[in-house]
């Protein structure tokens, strides 16, 4: 009779307290919490700390979990910066990305070389500078030495080479125009980051109308530095 008593009072507070191993199903997560503990996008993150904020990343397509999404060596936030396709592994185009050295010593020849067809018109070429200054308050023209024309084939197409004017004049039939532009970092102040400017050389036939306009980028490398090794130098604030 006692052992009976005993069972049922264990039965009863069993109901009355519940099972202690089976979880109670108000606790916990709610229904609409996270799948994960990853941090949310945000406008202004920046995980991979490429200079491209999350948001633009997400919006351009990019990775934001790699620096270099198309792996050619240059950043996301240089591409977008520059013009060029962070998608897009030829872009920039490696013949006209030019290396110069962050030190006093550190000078560029670019050859440009351009296809007329003349019918007794002058080709003069120009440098021009592209895009907005830096934070250093660099651009292309900072590192401009000169340019000028050095050769033409055949060279009797050509009347004669006008080097002060920059000119190849009286050209006649189809002829090679090549020309040579110089830079130098000289005294500029070093950043100890990798950058890169974008300029382009623009050639006019005597009549006015453009007949090339080839777009290059100078890449500014510390010492021992390669386009892929960087550091690369990040925008203002870090992310655009």
């Amino acid at each position: 009779m006692r052992s009976a008593l005993l069972l049922l009072l264990g039965f009863v507070f069993l109901v009355a307290c519940g099972d202690s191993v089976t979880p109670r199903r108000d606790v916990g997560p709610p229904d609409d919490a996270p799948a994960n503990d990853d941090a949310p996008i945000t406008p202004t993150g920046d995980m991979d700390g490429d200079g491209l904020c999350d948001a633009t990343e997400a919006s351009r397509g990019t990775d934001p979990l790699s620096p270099d999404t198309d792996r050619d060596g240059f950043i996301d936030s240089a591409e977008v910066l520059l013009g060029f396709d962070p998608l897009g592994n030829g872009s920039p185009e490696r013949e006209r990305t030019h290396i110069m050295r962050e030190t006093p010593e550190g000078a560029l020849q670019v050859p440009i070389e351009v296809v007329v067809f003349g019918r007794g018109e002058d080709y003069t070429g120009a440098f021009e500078s592209l895009g907005t200054p830096d934070l250093a308050g660099s651009s292309a023209a900072q590192f401009y030495l000169a340019s000028e024309p050095v050769f033409a084939e055949p060279p009797d197409n050509v009347a004669f080479i006008d080097t002060e004017a920059e000119a190849f004049r009286a050209v006649e039939g189809r002829t090679l125009l090549g020309f040579e532009a110089r830079f130098a970092f000289g005294d500029a102040t070093p950043r100890v980051c990798n950058r890169a400017y974008l300029w382009r050389y623009n050639v006019k036939r005597s009549d006015g109308r453009l007949v090339s306009a080839s777009r290059h980028v100078i890449v500014v490398l510390p010492p021992g530095a390669t386009i892929a090794g960087g550091p690369w130098c990040l925008p203002e604030g870090g992310c655009i």
